[in-house]
């Protein structure tokens, strides 16, 4: 099996969760991944211990950037490695996860006549599922309107999107203790997505002297550009707070926190919520079709967030909205609960559901093994 996928956390994530539910629904199925060498996808799929194969890729670029030129070549090499790799191994089905890495794999595998199952986590389908989703057997989605977006795909399937199984496991006392947090008191966690958010690490530091007098702890997700900006705003103002450009282990972050301040793409909003914790939704404004607004809204309307625009934020108003949250605790007990009445706990098993329908497993003479 191929899962192809990456760019950005939530799009590898959800591949590494349908590898997880694919290995526990046939012990012994062989899942190896395809994306950009030295990605995040990389670093994600090595930390599981699956095979990875580098091929080149390139994403369009939105603005007039003379970059985009070279953009068909790279694609036409990605393809013509993924179709001799793919040619070698010969899965019987490959599953797309989204982003632009994942067009030459996917791409392969429908020139060897391999099915393909894609997996979109965003209310507004991305590019590659776009272009993909006329030629897939499948696309699971995580919100119904997504399937307006998609009028060729064959069949549409709303499953959720897929969450890693530790993210439902993991302690609060144990997180905490391995993060050297204290065991009592408010802990704020803020995510910026895997490349991190500028707005909510200058509000951050703009805040940091005021959470001081708190006494909060402050977990922060920066991004490789402002780690060192933000760390040295938080120790300046005295602040306790563990500063990072990437948590590999987000389910740790997740459960240590009492509040989430997080943008509100699809595989972070699936996470707070598998992980039941209220949320301060700060909407990327520049999402295509808004679709992080549109997500972060439906969340709130559910009664499991608070959204505050990003032109809207700076660092007052982020400490006078986590301040309000933090005193009110019915508050944040009901928005915990009713982010966990959100959660589909389940999305991972339905999407390898579908991947397992597609080819018929058998039991080899190795015990323990699969024939496909």
């Amino acid at each position: 099996m191929m899962i192809a996928g990456g760019g950005t956390g939530g799009h590898i994530s959800p591949g590494i969760a349908i590898a997880d539910a694919l290995e526990r629904s046939a012990p012994g199925i062989e899942v190896f991944f395809m994306g950009r060498r030295n990605s995040i996808e990389e670093r994600l799929v090595g930390r599981t211990g699956r095979g990875f194969v580098a091929v080149p890729s390139m994403g369009l670029r939105r603005s007039a950037d003379i970059r985009n030129i070279a953009m068909p070549f790279v694609v036409v090499a990605g393809f013509v490695k993924a179709l001799g790799v793919l040619a070698s191994r010969r899965p019987r089905v490959a599953v797309g996860t989204g982003g632009f890495v994942s067009m030459p794999p996917i791409l392969a595998a429908r020139a060897l006549r391999i099915p393909v199952v894609l997996q979109e986590q965003n209310s507004y389908p991305g590019l590659a599922t776009r272009v993909l989703s006329r030629s897939a057997s499948s696309v699971h989605t995580s919100f119904e309107e997504t399937a307006a977006h998609l009028p060729r795909a064959r069949e549409i399937a709303l499953s959720g999107n897929p969450v890693r199984s530790e993210f439902e496991t993991t302690d609060r006392a144990e997180s905490r203790r391995r993060l050297g947090l204290n065991a009592e008191g408010d802990v704020v966690l803020f995510v910026g997505g895997s490349g991190g958010a500028r707005r909510i690490n200058e509000a951050v530091m703009g805040a940091a002297g005021k959470m001081a007098g708190m006494g909060v702890e402050l977990v922060v997700q920066t991004g490789l550009a402002d780690v060192e900006r933000v760390r040295a705003a938080v120790a300046e103002a005295g602040v306790t707070a563990i500063v990072e450009p990437f948590f590999d282990d987000m389910a740790t972050a997740y459960a240590a926190s009492d509040l989430v301040v997080s943008r509100s793409g699809a595989t972070a909003i699936a996470e707070i919520e598998i992980v039941g914790r209220p949320s301060l939704l700060v909407p990327y404004p520049y999402a295509t079709e808004g679709h992080q607004m549109k997500n972060a809204r439906a969340v709130e309307k559910a009664g499991a967030a608070a959204v505050v625009p990003d032109g809207e934020l700076n660092g007052e108003r982020l400490a006078d909205e986590v301040f309000e949250l933090l005193k009110d605790s019915a508050r944040l007990a009901l928005m915990a609960e009713r982010a966990r009445a959100l959660a589909r706990p389940d999305a991972a098993e339905r999407v390898a559901e579908a991947v397992l329908a597609l080819t018929r497993w058998e039991s080899a003479t190795v015990e323990g093994r699969y024939t496909q």
